[in-house]
């Protein structure tokens, strides 16, 4: 948090001797009589907001760290011990990576059969009679009938033609909504995939952290999950694809609505919102129950279902530390996020700045600050999974202990030597 204070401070302060500096450059050149840059102009004003942007936002983060510092002391002792995982575990950082390898495969070859069923055209034969239309100064010959229906003049005696045309098969029509079920499926399982390997490389660390061998913990977990847990995987991701599909079902009509010139009632338009909104929310919460269900089936081994109802449990049974990790834990893992992108984006404006070829740097900073961001973003994701992870770990290892007791077990984990982690729950045995 203190590093954050000074990064936010440090930042905007940066930003606006910035501002005040092409400000100051640009009035020295309009009192010479110098033209200026339209470029250099647009410096200016682009850092007045950013300037702006920057003094709210550090102030809000401000304000917020006064009101939670006081809440940091029980998630201290559980971000030392994610980072004690992290650091016996680094291989944990590979995974976001092979999970875009496997989607960025499964998006290709998605595309490559939708271009298939694009182009899956069968040809189609149907017997047409010859005929001519009718002018205005038409003459029906001896052997031709005239049909004014049609309007033309047909030819019944002479042998007919036959017309080959490519037509769409049903079946293609179906497909259609098959690969599109299956893309939404498909993802969500490649993404169950990495939170299962995740969870049960962290309960194999948290029980069995005696193993010196780095990689071996995320093997077990891809061995467990190839082995025993494809089936939980993917009817989590089921679940996941039976909220979702509505949900784009909805926003794909309601965009459609919102670009009609007659866009209905406010009525129509305000249901619309609400179900988009409830199907989102469900979404959220099948998906922050899949996650901790994942983690029990690492620990125990039970079927999906059953430990979906024990997460559930658990979870309900320790609310308000529940409530703190995802409030105020999800609020610092933030913080981490905008240190990172206000570190990065200063570093790289004083680096633009002193670049005598670069006129207009605003948008490289942009840029700058939007990679880092996203970058951090990969990263801390993947810490607060393991957060999460640890915690219903330790909540599973003392269901029975007092609440300060837990506390005090998680304290004395966390700062425990190298020595006590080998011997630590060298006789509990993994499900």
């Amino acid at each position: 948090m203190i590093l954050v204070s000074i990064a936010c401070i440090g930042g905007t302060g940066f930003l606006w001797y910035t501002y005040y500096d092409i400000r100051v450059n640009n009035a020295s050149h309009t009192n010479k009589l110098i033209p200026v840059l339209s470029e250099t102009t647009k410096n200016e004003t682009t850092f007045l907001w950013f300037a702006i942007g920057s003094t709210i936002i550090t102030v809000v983060i401000l304000l917020l760290i006064v009101f939670t510092r006081k809440q940091v002391d029980f998630l201290s002792n559980l971000f030392k011990e994610t980072s004690n995982c992290l650091l016996h575990i680094p291989t944990l950082f590979l995974q976001p990576l092979i999970t875009f390898i496997f989607l960025l495969a499964f998006f290709i070859f998605w595309v490559v059969v939708m271009l298939c069923l694009t182009t899956a055209y069968y040809p189609g034969q149907s017997s047409v009679n010859p005929s001519v239309p009718i002018g205005p100064e038409s003459k029906i010959p001896p052997n031709g009938t005239l049909s004014k229906a049609v309007g033309e003049i047909s030819f019944p005696d002479l042998k007919k033609f036959t017309e080959i045309q490519y037509v769409d098969p049903l079946w293609v029509k179906y497909m259609w909504w098959v690969y599109f079920i299956g893309l939404i499926w498909t993802s969500e399982f490649i993404m169950a995939c990495q939170q299962m390997v995740i969870a049960g490389s962290v309960a194999h660390w948290y029980y069995r952290n005696k193993y010196n061998n780095r990689g071996s913990h995320v093997t077990y977990a891809i061995c467990k999950l190839l082995k025993y847990h494809l089936g939980s995987v993917a009817l989590g991701s089921l679940l996941i694809t039976i909220f979702k599909i509505p949900r784009l079902i909805l926003t794909y009509l309601h965009a459609k609505l919102q670009a009609n010139k007659d866009k209905g009632s406010e009525c129509a338009k305000c249901g619309l919102k609400c179900c988009i909104c409830c199907f989102y929310c469900l979404e959220k919460f099948i998906r922050y129950i899949n996650h901790n269900a994942y983690t029990v089936i690492a620990i125990d081994g039970t079927n999906f279902c059953s430990s979906a109802c024990t997460a559930f449990q658990v979870l309900t049974s320790h609310i308000i530390q529940v409530a703190t990790i995802n409030g105020i834990g999800d609020f610092i893992l933030f913080l981490g996020k905008v240190f990172v992108t206000a570190f990065t984006g200063s570093l790289g404006l004083y680096f633009f700045r002193h670049n005598a070829k670069l006129s207009f740097y605003a948008a490289p900073t942009i840029i700058v600050c939007v990679f880092s961001f996203f970058v951090a973003h990969c990263i801390l994701s993947l810490y607060e999974m393991v957060l999460d992870t640890i915690y219903l770990c330790m909540c599973q290892n003392s269901e029975d202990a007092p609440e300060g007791m837990r506390l005090e077990n998680l304290t004395n984990r966390a700062n425990r030597t190298p020595v006590a982690q080998a011997q630590e729950f060298e006789d509990i045995p993994i499900k």
